[in-house]
């Protein structure tokens, strides 16, 4: 329990919130514009890159129209953001293969080092593998290779792409069904966060390290009820005095005022992504 000292950390919404407040949630519904934002999100924090991405979306609102734009057209927007020819001609890479040769149910591309190191050594180079293959092995794999992108396809779009769902949660499937977020261990700090605070929702503490899971202490679960939970830099779970408050939330904010919950600099995709 925090002592009202101030801790880094991101504050859980209380369970009753329909949302956590990522940019993934706004975007589940569109794949394509999802692994864009998450790319705007590379080392660039969210309160600078979030209004850009949807001044981008707003000229070039569909694959067709972002491939088809002059790179000079697309720099000066994203400019102040750094690495601006390298983001513009990854948002243009991105558009030619979703149009050229979109995520599709049955056929999965190794991510070399995901889910785990151990993934895909034994996967030749070009292989393609079909649902029936127990190999690790992933339907956006020919467009990204970092985990932070797959993780955050997998928990918001894989199921509805794979006709397991109608949304991420599981929507349209009866009881017993798991959706696909409960088996992504990501990395990343605020997807952590989330699928903390998604357990809790269903009455369990989560470890994300290990994936183990038990009934949620009911001191924890009155916590999460009235929105005094943190999560901090250190990897642990803060049960505070008072709730925090929260930073406006991006799902009931206009473009101009989008802001997720302040994304850390994520460094570790840059050279998958943007290479």
């Amino acid at each position: 329990r925090s002592p009202g000292k101030t801790i880094s950390c991101i504050p859980f919404p209380p369970l009753s919130a329909p949302h956590f407040g990522l940019i993934q949630e706004k975007l589940a519904h569109d794949p394509f514009r999802l692994l864009i934002a998450i790319t705007f999100l590379i080392r660039t924090h969210g309160k600078h890159a979030i209004p850009v991405f949807f001044e981008l979306m707003e000229k070039y609102p569909t694959p067709e129209s972002l491939m088809a734009a002059d790179l000079e057209e697309i720099v000066p927007i994203i400019r102040h953001l750094g690495l601006q020819n390298q983001r513009a001609n990854t948002y243009q890479m991105y558009a030619k293969i979703w149009l050229e040769n979109p995520p599709t149910k049955g056929k999965r591309y190794p991510v070399r080092g995901y889910p785990n190191p151990e993934s895909a050594r034994d996967v030749k180079k070009g292989e393609i593998l079909d649902d029936d293959d127990e190999r690790h092995a992933w339907e956006i794999g020919h467009m990204t290779q970092g985990p932070y992108a797959v993780d955050s396809w997998r928990i918001f779009c894989r199921d509805r792409l794979r006709g397991e769902a109608d949304s991420w949660n599981g929507e349209g499937r009866g009881e017993g069904f798991q959706p696909e977020w409960m088996r992504v261990l990501p990395q990343d700090k605020e997807l952590r966060a989330y699928l903390r605070w998604m357990w809790l929702k269903e009455g369990f503490e989560w470890h994300p390290f290990s994936g183990e899971k038990e009934v949620a202490r009911p001191e924890l679960m009155r916590a999460a009820i009235e929105g005094r939970i943190a999560w901090d830099d250190q990897g642990g779970m803060q049960i505070l005095d008072e709730p925090m408050s929260l930073s406006p939330d991006l799902l009931d904010s206009s473009p101009e005022k989008s802001q997720v919950s302040t994304p850390r600099v994520r460094s570790e995709d840059m050279e998958d992504e943007l290479a």
